[in-house]
């Protein structure tokens, strides 16, 4: 094969593959997650990278304690960073799918966690006379 053109055909394959990965990097950069707690007290929004955004709470939130109002703000937070980076590994798949570095990449995608049991909105009962409601007993022993 003539080098000019051996040259040339390189030269077209970079530029192409520069374009495609200025695409990726601009999908990538505009994707966010928005996702909601299961009773729809909490929903967040993330990053790419998974970084928290915003956070808003419903009216369903007022009536949680702080243990509850915890879970349900991970949940909305797990969940949001989950399809992040579904959304993140969907925009690489066509360029590295099926490679080692695309297996690499989905080996640290957070996985789906069992679905949490929805708080009640209710305080438990005290387990001691004393204790409050996360079980660690009063602080002013």
């Amino acid at each position: 094969m003539d080098p000019e053109r051996m040259i040339a055909d390189l030269e077209a394959r970079s530029q192409d593959i520069l374009r495609r990965s200025q695409e990726m990097q601009d999908q990538i950069r505009q994707t966010a997650a928005t996702a909601s707690s299961t009773n729809g007290a909490v929903t967040a929004t993330v990053a790419p990278n998974g970084a928290l955004q915003n956070i808003e709470f419903t009216p369903r939130a007022v009536g949680l304690t702080h243990v509850q109002l915890t879970q349900v703000v991970m949940e909305a937070v797990s969940r949001a960073q989950q399809q992040a980076a579904q959304q993140v590994a969907a925009i690489v798949d066509p360029e590295f799918g099926g490679t080692e570095a695309m297996d690499f990449l989905t080996s640290f995608l957070p996985q789906p966690e069992d679905e949490p049991q929805p708080p009640t909105g209710r305080r438990r009962a005290p387990q001691q006379p004393g204790d409050d409601e996360d079980g660690f007993g009063s602080v002013l022993r």
